[in-house]
């Protein structure tokens, strides 16, 4: 009896673990997972900081950024925020022709996420370093179970 109460209670945890990360996985988009899932290759530098109320130790924003050295992830990453650009507000500002600003801003119930792109891409328009800019800021009215 011990061992089926067990088992119960395990596949209990199991299925509400897997619902909790479907759920916060699914304010996620292609901006996102291109930054977390590319962040351990090649000559990637990836920093993220999360601010906390001292106070509550809840989650205030967080911040993550990804340098990108190759003209091939700038230009997939254009291309996600392409896709993406339906999901918010979104705008590419080109400067002195060659530096390049994607900004998108998705605005939530839980949260607002700012996603910014920037890099510089010569005459030719092959694209060379940049980095893209992820702001999450949790919105106060929402409780932290809400999320």
């Amino acid at each position: 009896m011990r061992h089926r109460f067990f088992i119960l209670l395990a596949t209990l945890l199991l299925t509400l673990t897997a619902a909790a990360q479907s759920g916060s996985a699914g304010k996620e988009n292609s901006i996102d997972r291109f930054v977390n899932s590319e962040s351990t290759h090649g000559q990637s530098k990836f920093t993220s900081v999360v601010e906390r109320d001292p106070r509550t130790r809840e989650v205030i924003r967080v911040v993550k950024v990804r340098e990108l050295s190759r003209g091939i992830d700038i230009i997939s990453c254009e291309e996600r925020f392409e896709a993406e650009s339906r999901t918010g507000r979104f705008t590419h500002k080109v400067e002195d022709g060659n530096r390049h600003t994607l900004l998108l801003n998705v605005e939530g119930e839980a949260q607002n996420r700012i996603y910014m792109l920037q890099y510089t891409a010569d005459r030719a328009m092959k694209a060379r370093d940049g980095k893209v800019t992820i702001v999450i800021k949790m919105n106060k009215n929402i409780k932290e179970s809400d999320k």
